[in-house]
């Protein structure tokens, strides 16, 4: 509060598509401060009276900025890509300093009234925008009565036009001057900006480009009327009449609940976060309204950049198109099981992507968060892993022949190497890398033991996998990590190797000596074998960092 007082706030109600919602408290909590209603008038709002912007400008604890009301028929502002933008209502501009920080404060007029709310602004200008409080006059009585707040939609997006760019889309002269009688303050008419594939809009023959006549018999040349009549309406057809290229088309819509068209659930696993393709993002690109967008990628998807606006299209080889059949193939995964993410991002939904991850069961918890209405709280349900079973088939796996004739014996050392891929699901103990790859030796064939390096096995909290001959990825445990020596020993299930050429590597128990010839075999950067022939030139204790 002002007087620095905390109180305890509870969410109530927040619109699907408008900048604004509603926030509830005790008024008993407030022991200090008188507090004062503001009445909201929004038919008071008029090209160049004076306002007033009470609000945190600049992070002020408290403003008072002076402005006056320059239009009241703008179209929405944009505020870019991959972020919040309005649409089919009126924004009111305004010239006023205000460099940001007093979003959603009341705009005052003379008389102590809010006739709008601070929205946004240019931050190099001296020009703002006010929310209208039409809607949220509206809202606000609904709420007081108990009643629902309902808002309907026919997934289009329309924009006011002026008059003279009316005409250029074929409107007659004697509709326009129909329409200026009835409507004598008006200079614009509405036009079908955006429909979205799939919606009530596009179904019924609506076309960009249309300029907005009626709807049910009523001229409709404003955004209040329109709402008026979608929120109304909801689970009906209204009648709308168009103008499309100098022609009257008249079509029924279906007009659909909005906020059941609005993502009030998300699933998070493994450090993501997923949930239904909003309205507005879909709005962003014209994408029809489905599929499982990803807000953040988290630990276990890192390949995937999130900043992209990426949409989940299949995993494996089924199509996941809402959140409920993206949980549905997600919880049957088995553990470890190398998985295929196909996905795509909402500026280009032609090119798609396939990732291949292997998500590890007792690090990725599936949880879903469900938006409460009554308290404003999420509330959260765990989502059980349910894997389907999978019976382990052996796979033949040959590993490759080192034909260097300097390798000598040491050739037979390449059918004991495997790759090992370390990955870490928690940052601690100082690594904050998520994973670490390299080599390792084995040393035991019938018993899947492996002898690797800790600096690829740094820590015991990991998902360890090894790679055979660049073809066979399995899941292996780790068995022995020494405290303090350069070694760790990990094992892999022999069950799901058939036939194949691996041999245990004799490990010898003579101490090298200085000048004592020795043979490195492994692989080069391209995954081909390669022996180096060197000598032993030197022996002392090294430190190596991570």
């Amino acid at each position: 509060m002002h007087d620095h007082e905390v109180v305890e706030v509870q969410a109530l109600y927040r619109d699907p598509i408008h900048d604004f919602g509603f926030l509830k408290f005790d008024p008993s909590h407030i022991k200090y401060m008188k507090l004062v209603e503001i009445p909201l008038a929004p038919e008071q709002a008029r090209v160049g009276i004076d306002v007033r912007i009470i609000g945190n400008d600049a992070g002020e604890k408290l403003s008072i900025l002076a402005g006056s009301i320059s239009r009241i028929d703008r179209n929405v502002p944009e505020y870019g890509h991959m972020t919040y933008n309005d649409l089919n209502t009126f924004y009111l501009q305004s010239a006023a300093a205000l460099s940001g920080g007093s979003s959603g404060s009341p705009v005052i007029d003379i008389e102590g009234r809010a006739v709008a709310l601070q929205a946004g602004g240019r931050s190099h200008e001296a020009t703002n925008f006010f929310f209208p409080l039409d809607r949220v006059q509206r809202a606000l009585k609904l709420i007081q009565d108990g009643k629902p707040v309902l808002r309907g939609s026919i997934q289009t997006r329309f924009k006011y036009v002026p008059f003279e760019v009316a005409q250029k889309l074929g409107l007659p002269e004697e509709t326009e001057a129909m329409v200026r009688q009835v409507r004598p303050h008006g200079i614009g008419m509405l036009m079908v900006a955006t429909l979205l594939p799939g919606g009530p809009g596009s179904l019924a023959g609506l076309e960009e480009s249309d300029v907005l006549l009626r709807i049910n018999g009523d001229i409709v040349t404003h955004f209040v009327s329109l709402e008026d009549i979608l929120d109304s309406h909801i689970g009906r057809t209204i009648d709308v009449t168009v103008v499309r290229g100098g022609e009257t088309v008249e079509v029924s819509v279906a007009v659909q609940d909005m906020c059941k068209l609005t993502p009030s659930r998300l699933v998070t696993f493994g450090g993501c976060v997923v949930h239904d393709l909003s309205y507005q993002l879909a709005y962003t690109c014209a994408l029809p309204l489905r599929g499982v967008f990803m807000t953040t990628s988290g630990d276990c998807l890192p390949d995937m950049d999130d900043s992209q606006g990426i949409i989940i299209d299949r995993i494996n080889e089924h199509a996941v198109s809402n959140i409920d059949e993206f949980v549905e193939v997600l919880r049957k995964i088995p553990d470890h099981e190398p998985t295929t993410i196909v996905s795509y991002t909402i500026t280009d939904i032609h090119t798609k992507e396939s990732t291949m991850v292997s998500l590890t069961h007792q690090w990725n918890q599936i949880n879903m968060y469900t938006h409460n209405n009554s308290t404003g709280l999420w509330d959260r349900t765990k989502i059980k892993w349910s894997p389907r079973p999978t019976d382990i088939k052996p796979v033949n796996v040959r590993l490759p022949e080192l034909t260097d004739p300097r390798a000598g014996k040491a050739a037979k050392l390449m059918q004991s190497i495997v790759s090992v891929f370390c990955g870490f699901p928690l940052s601690i103990e100082g690594i904050n890398k998520p994973r670490a790859a390299d080599y390792g030796v084995v040393v035991d064939a019938a018993r899947g033991l492996v002898v690797v390096s800790r600096r690829t096995v740094l820590l015991s909290l990991c998902d360890i996998y090894i790679t055979i001959a660049n073809s066979l990825c399995i899941p292996a445990t780790l068995r022995f990590m020494h405290p303090e020596h350069n070694f760790a020993i990990i094992q892999y299930d022999t069950k799901r190797i058939g036939d194949s050429n691996i041999c245990a590597a004799t490990l010898s128990t003579k101490r090298p000596q200085q000048g004592d010839p020795a043979y490195m075999v492994t692989f080069n950067r391209t995954s081909n074998t390669m022996c180096v022939n060197t000598v032993v030139s030197d022996m002392w204790d090294i430190s190596i960092t991570p």
